[in-house]
């Protein structure tokens, strides 16, 4: 199944290799999104887009350049976005609670140009009164902003305020930046208002559709659990030609309404957001997830489909009364985020909500594959499915020998298709690394192909544990420690006890709860293999996590490292 519109897709060559050309497709008085109280038909749209061209060509921007965007969701991010595409300027999208080391890593890994911040995001003002004449610490050390300012390598030429929400140029904390940072190493940026970019003439820069379609046009990032994140470069055809077969894959056509409350800055919610365009659909954008919020927008406006994390789902339908229904919701694609909730698709049925699993990678990009809306729910809320491109092909390959691997055989997952991501920026081993001598992306995840053309993923190859000579999914294991200890959370590891790999589990009991680690075990020697029984189970408060743009993930070396150190004080003793 690659496409729940039968012969919904057109050929490559039939169809626009630029966002700009896509975008040109919806109907001029469609409504392209919703956003508070504010409504933008595509012709509205496009024409702000050109504006915003023109805003930015004024200043200095030109094909090839980057401009970063640190926004949250608003109408901003999108029309900068677009205006940036229609330029051949690549957009470098940051994630919203990335630290100041970590902004600083990006721009200058990256060269950015230009950076579009919100307030919000950047901490809010300095208090009044907390910025003397001529600079002070007292600035530097409230706002991340000019943190960044004063650390970057100095690419930085124009900073683009465009917060929504925020008061004039003048509000208390934010004079300009070269009174503020005089001890900077690079001189001051210019300084702009989005008000004054959007005023600008339309600009129709006559570029070379060619030329554009070959242009880097998205920068996404990697996780960065265990590294510093990669930096990963998403061509404008790709972005085009994924855009449309996504829209004819996931069944967004113009009467369709996505509700976007993943960040934009995501592989995942922007991908949901460039098929909705693709469509000339209704992208109905929230700031951010709010559970209660997305539920009432499911409940009273025509939303068709909604993408998110299996956590989200449980958030907002925990609270839901069992007569509650969605008015006109036929697809929540999904990705499983967080272990121990198998048992919600089946809740969220109940309460009309179809859960999808999809797949996706920021290096292949977010809508890769989903299964079967059709199939059996067990099978239909699985994460993988069927490539959504015509083309794109996937296959496993064995961990321990390196050969291919049968149907059903878990193996390291590997993609090939026409949308792959053209490198890691500034990165050229890790990206000759990424790919094997025939063109197929290493993915990094344990997986295996059905035989029928699709494909199912298990977890992070580097979460997988080798215990007793087996390969073992820790979601395995953590879900019956969950059955067994009445936990609310539980993440294994493996680690080495007396020369053997053997699991360690971590839990979060319930609030006034304790756990009875010996009867938690004994009981589990009746439930599962006893070389899957964890050795220990250590109860925590919180497990150490990374947030990255398309959710929160645990820190599972850092689980690793803290197991072997209990162990070892233990055998202290």
């Amino acid at each position: 199944m690659a496409s729940m519109i039968p012969g919904a897709q057109e050929t490559a060559a039939e169809r626009p290799a630029t966002v700009g050309g896509m975008l040109a497709l919806a109907s001029a008085d469609a409504i392209a999104l919703t956003f508070e109280h504010q409504t933008l038909t595509y012709a509205q749209l496009r024409a702000q887009v050109a504006r915003m061209a023109g805003g930015l060509h004024g200043q200095g921007l030109r094909a090839g350049d980057v401009l970063g965007i640190w926004l949250p969701n608003t109408p901003r991010w999108l029309i900068l976005h677009l205006a940036c595409a229609s330029l051949g300027v690549a957009t470098l999208s940051l994630n919203l609670k990335l630290g100041v080391k970590e902004l600083v890593s990006f721009i200058d890994r990256s060269q950015c140009k230009a950076l579009a911040f919100d307030r919000g995001i950047a901490n809010a003002h300095a208090p009044a009164g907390n910025a003397p004449p001529g600079g002070g610490a007292g600035f530097l050390e409230g706002n991340s902003l000019a943190q960044v300012w004063q650390q970057h390598a100095g690419s930085l030429q124009r900073i683009i305020d465009a917060s929504v929400h925020a008061g004039g140029t003048d509000a208390p904390g934010w004079p300009a930046l070269a009174q503020q940072m005089p001890t900077a190493p690079h001189r001051a940026p210019g300084w702009i208002r989005w008000e004054a970019l959007a005023a600008a003439p339309m600009a129709s820069m006559d570029c070379d559709p060619a030329t554009l379609a070959r242009s880097a046009c998205i920068i996404l990032s990697s996780s960065g659990t265990t590294s510093m994140p990669k930096l990963i470069v998403h061509s404008q055809s790709n972005v085009a030609l994924h855009s449309q077969d996504a829209a004819a894959g996931f069944a967004v056509d113009g009467g369709s309404a996505t509700l976007l409350a993943l960040p934009m800055c995501g592989a995942f919610g922007y991908c949901a957001t460039m098929a909705t365009l693709a469509a000339g659909a209704r992208l109905a954008m929230h700031e951010a997830f709010h559970p209660a919020q997305a539920a009432d927008a499911l409940r009273q406006q025509a939303i068709t489909h909604m993408f998110g994390t299996n956590d989200m789902v449980d958030k907002m339908i925990a609270p839901l009364p069992a007569d509650w229904r969605p008015r006109a919701l036929r697809f929540f694609g999904h990705a499983n985020f967080v272990p121990g909730l198998d048992d919600l698709p089946a809740k969220a049925q109940q309460l009309g909500i179809p859960m999808v699993g999809c797949f996706g990678m920021s290096e292949i990009l977010a809508l890769f594959a989903h299964q079967d809306p059709a199939a059996p729910l067990e099978r239909r809320s699985q994460a993988g499915g069927f490539p959504i491109t015509p083309g794109a092909e996937v296959r496993a390959r064995l961990v321990e020998t390196g050969a291919l691997a049968a149907p059903m055989e878990p193996g390291e997952l590997e993609f090939r298709g026409p949308n792959m991501m053209r490198e890691y920026l500034g990165n050229p081993e890790a990206t000759a690394q990424a790919f094997t001598d025939d063109g197929f992306l290493r993915s990094g995840d344990l997986g295996y192909v059905n035989g029928d053309g699709g494909f199912t993923h298990v977890s992070r190859l580097g979460d997988v544990l080798r215990i007793g000579g087996f390969l073992v999914n820790p979601a395995e294991i953590e879900e019956a420690v969950l059955n067994a200890s009445g936990a609310s959370a539980c993440q294994v590891v493996a680690v080495n006890a007396a020369g053997s790999s053997r699991p360690v589990a971590f839990v979060i009991p319930d609030a006034g709860e304790t756990m009875d680690e010996s009867a938690v075990k004994a009981l589990l020697q009746q439930q599962i293999a006893r070389y899957k029984v964890p050795i220990r189970i250590f109860a925590v408060d919180a497990f150490p996590c990374t947030t990255g743009p398309n959710g929160t993930k645990v820190k599972r070396n850092e689980l690793r490292e803290l197991a072997q150190s209990l162990l070892a004080q233990e055998a202290s003793k």
